[in-house]
């Protein structure tokens, strides 16, 4: 059977409801027809208007990243550290990335085989844009299945905006501005799973669940939050407790046994962050937890408050927003403030959770809304104890509030993610900026240009993916940890040059040189290359 046979399982449907995933007490009533402009589709995962919408986010996202890496301009060493990994695998070697630490097998940083996926595409075309274009791809995939759930619980128009409202949410455009990450893989598996967990293909569901435990060892534990929702929002106890073992086993088996195998110090490094959760060295106490919680909720509760405004908090009216709660909480308790906000990748993984939970969540108020009707209850008849006049009152405004959810929830998601888009990665798309390259990068270029494939070579934050791509490569902000290489490329301008600010600074070659020189355990290197403040040493005799 495929992964989304058209035979819906019935049997998979949340507690209470019947075909179609409504709810089994509106079945007996006479069916309403739609608006004609928004007749539900069949649940069919390709459709023209969606595929229009995927592929303008794979565009914007491609353009976004790939300018990004034109300019020499990467916002950390991920790119770099990740090319280097998939060069290997596409090489039949091991993973040792020199960039992370010389000689240092990445899998024991962290447990990303899925990645290794792409290595086919880097054997033939040997590039770091292959990383960002199968990254923006992964982005762009992930639309269809959100739009498939949205079109057969709400209908063509509404599950078509909700899924441009998606596939252009601003956890998505910080995943395409910050280089590339292994999460891509995770945006398109949870919009599977999810999508056919509330469509009731529950073997689907399970199937596109599995292989998240091979994106990061933290996935496990969202495989069993969605494991836990099976179960007990839906009934399917079988494939509930299936996944729950299964997402549980993979993360203890990576953290405590993979990771800790491949690395050098044959720890996971990132209990240290952990502060007051720390199994291996920290203090568990109540005080602690609570501490390690609240430090920073100036900066955690607004990044969860904005998880949930692209879903006009529409979200919370569905059980599966609950399989974000590992993945914020992971974040919650570390103590790296770099995991609060919203900036970097981390919030890609929630923003199919938060859509698709919001579009379960309106299914279900539709639903709910149409059972007096449907079954002739008659809402004025006289109640043998009145409701006081403030139950009254909040009786209205619930029911106020979803009614607006039903009729204006679509809407309001998308009007929301296109004021977002102006604050966000998306609103460099017009800015020339962008296309600009400028002296300085084409003195990069050159530079790199000097030095020829396969070598051994050192260079800056800026330039370690383009050089990772087809040479050895090492980041100078490792130091004497490097062994000395026959090239060091050396960029006054780059993004972590302040380490050496007053040689960056000076910019001069004597200088420059004796940095370099110092750097490579007192080498004798000779400059054969200088321009706009890139050097390029070569290694003497």
């Amino acid at each position: 059977m495929p992964l989304d046979d058209s035979s819906p399982d019935v049997r998979a449907r949340p507690a209470g409801t019947g075909d179609a995933g409504r709810p089994a007490d509106a079945q007996v009533a006479p069916r309403v027809a739609p608006q004609a402009a928004d007749q539900p589709a069949p649940s069919r995962l390709w459709d023209p208007w969606t595929g229009l919408i995927a592929a303008g986010v794979v565009v914007a996202y491609t353009v976004i990243s790939v300018f990004r890496y034109l300019r020499n301009d990467p916002t950390s060493w991920d790119l770099g550290i990740f090319t280097e990994y998939v060069k290997q695998y596409a090489n039949l070697k091991a993973p040792i990335v020199d960039i992370r630490a010389p000689g240092f097998d990445l899998l024991g940083d962290h447990f990303h085989p899925i990645v290794a996926l792409i290595a086919p595409f880097f054997r033939l075309f040997p590039s770091p844009v292959t990383l960002l274009v199968a990254q923006a791809l992964l982005a762009g995939v992930a639309v269809l299945p959100v739009s498939q759930v949205g079109r057969e619980l709400l209908g063509n128009a509404t599950g078509r905006s909700i899924a441009g409202a998606f596939g252009l949410s601003w956890g998505l455009q910080q995943m395409a501005n910050y280089d590339f990450h292994e999460i891509a893989f995770a945006v398109p598996l949870l919009a599977f799973s999810l999508s056919a967990m509330v469509r009731g293909r529950t073997r689907a569901a399970v199937l596109w669940a599995l292989p998240l435990v091979f994106v990061k060892e933290d996935q496990g534990f969202t495989v069993l939050a969605i494991g836990l929702i099976l179960a007990f929002g839906y009934r399917r106890y079988g494939p509930g407790l299936l996944l729950q073992c299964w997402g549980l086993f993979w993360s203890l088996l990576a953290i405590m046994v993979i990771i800790p195998h491949f690395n050098p110090q044959h720890t996971y490094h990132y209990w240290t962050e952990a502060g007051a959760f720390n199994p291996v060295g920290g203090h568990f106490s109540v005080s602690a937890m609570w501490s390690t919680l609240s430090d920073g909720a100036s900066t955690k509760l607004p990044t969860l408050a904005m998880i949930l405004l692209p879903t006009a908090f529409i979200a919370l009216r569905s059980p599966l927003v609950l399989a974000a709660v590992p993945s914020l909480a992971l974040r919650a308790i570390n103590t790296n403030p770099s995991y609060w906000g919203t900036s970097w990748h981390y919030n890609a993984t929630v923003m199919p959770i938060v859509f698709i939970a919001a579009i379960d969540g309106i299914a279900r108020i539709r639903a709910r809304r149409h059972i007096p009707a449907s079954l002739g209850a008659d809402l004025t008849a006289p109640t043998l104890v009145a409701p006081s006049a403030a139950g009254q009152t909040r009786h209205r405004v619930i029911a106020g509030l979803m009614t607006a959810a039903e009729r204006y929830g679509a809407a309001a998601m998308v009007a929301i993610c296109a004021a977002l888009a102006f604050q966000f990665p998306l609103s460099s798309l017009w800015a020339p900026a962008t296309y600009t390259l400028g002296p300085h990068v084409a003195a990069e270029n050159r530079a790199m240009a000097q030095v020829p494939d396969g070598a051994s070579v050192a260079t800056d934050l800026d330039l370690l993916a383009p050089l990772a791509a087809r040479t050895d490569t090492y980041w100078v902000g490792n130091g004497l940890l490097n062994p000395a290489t026959r090239y060091v490329v050396f960029d006054t301008q780059s993004t972590d040059c302040t380490a050496w600010e007053a040689t960056c600074l000076s910019a001069q070659p004597g200088p420059v040189l004796s940095l370099v020189e110092r750097l490579e355990h007192g080498v004798r290197y000779r400059q054969i290359y200088e321009s706009n403040g890139v050097f390029v040493f070569r290694r003497a005799g």
